[in-house]
């Protein structure tokens, strides 16, 4: 089937008009006396179901998914290509890191309009960084991207230090062939993942936990309740230094993430697509407090893709030594909507 009207930018020229008249036409044929459908305009994608007239109106007007290829989604069963000759674990680390660039591609569609060019900037990056071969001459799968994440995620697992980290990157530097592109230091590592959108915001707090240096409290150098001193260090050369920092992982584009992924989507839905409701207590939504929430909150819980969320909270040591002063006091968020929040 010809889907090259999916890529023609002039959404009102007769091909792709044809096209999208034979994309609804393929539907029906699958989904029959459907009144709905999912609609897999950049808007949408694929999340939402509409009316077959609102999914043409929307193609049109939006433009489709142009990585929406096979349509599985409305009944186009996928090709099964035979392997070439490259390696198969390699094959599926390549697609893993194209896949997390595809699903920040589709999730920006979301974004409000203001922040579009910001993020196609990123996404630019990101796209490059993905592309970019780590060195002249090597696989197709070994990339910069793929770099990035693999030494970052060795680093945590062995917990080095930024400093010994620093001199594994500068010794891999030494020995590798001209035209590399490793990164010089972690900075520069954080550097290129932090156009994925999930950061931390830091917020100064009051040492003895009074109120947050935020929104009304920012400008304040004194606590309003107790009158204690926000900074620890506060000297003439403007190094300002707070006592207590409060890491604020924003939860609203880490909720978006959760349905920009192809894999964790499916999942975000398993309490309505794939849980058994026989009356044996395995999922939270088995629950009497779930249930009687549902009967509270209708409209709520009659759309699939409303997340519930559980919190935690609980003080721990890092590092496994209690005779150290340093503890953290996290509190988390979990979603319950899915099987996800049973870890």
């Amino acid at each position: 089937m010809d889907k090259s009207w999916m890529l023609i930018s002039d959404r009102f020229s007769q091909p792709y008009v044809d096209g999208v008249n034979s994309f609804i036409e393929f539907a029906k044929v699958h989904w029959g006396e459907a009144r709905k459908i999912k609609c897999p305009c950049i808007n949408c994608c694929n999340f939402y179901k509409q009316e077959y007239d609102i999914v043409k109106a929307h193609l049109l007007i939006s433009g489709m998914i142009v990585s929406y290829n096979p349509w599985l989604e409305h009944g186009e069963l996928p090709e099964h290509n035979n392997l070439d000759e490259s390696n198969g674990e390699n094959d599926e680390d390549e697609d893993e890191y194209d896949e997390l660039i595809e699903d920040y591609q589709r999730g920006n569609f979301i974004e409000d309009d203001t922040l579009e060019r910001e993020d196609v900037r990123h996404f630019d990056k990101l796209l490059d960084a993905s592309q970019c071969c780590l060195y002249p001459g090597c696989k197709n799968s070994d990339t910069l991207l793929s770099f990035v994440i693999q030494m970052l995620h060795l680093k945590i697992e062995n917990r080095w230090s930024n400093k010994s980290f620093d001199k594994v990157l500068e010794i891999q530097r030494r020995f590798l062939p001209e035209g590399h592109v490793v990164p010089r230091s972690i900075y520069e590592c954080k550097k290129s993942l932090r156009d994925l959108g999930l950061g931390y915001e830091p917020i100064d707090e009051c040492k003895h936990d009074c109120v947050l240096f935020w929104k009304e409290n920012a400008h304040l150098e004194k606590c309003p309740t107790c009158q204690a001193s926000r900074y620890r260090v506060n000297d003439s050369k403007g190094k300002k230094i707070p006592h207590k920092i409060l890491r604020y992982f924003p939860l609203t584009p880490r909720l978006r993430r959760l349905y920009m992924s192809r894999k964790t989507a499916k999942d975000m839905r398993w309490h309505s697509d794939k849980r058994v409701d026989d009356g044996v207590g395995r999922h939270p939504a088995d629950c009497k407090e779930w249930k009687e929430f549902d009967l509270y909150y209708p409209e709520f819980a009659q759309e699939t893709c409303n997340v519930r969320l559980g919190l935690a909270t609980d003080r721990f040591n890092p590092f496994g030594n209690m005779s150290t002063s340093y503890s953290m006091w996290p509190v988390i968020l979990c979603p319950i909507t899915s099987h996800l929040g049973d870890v």
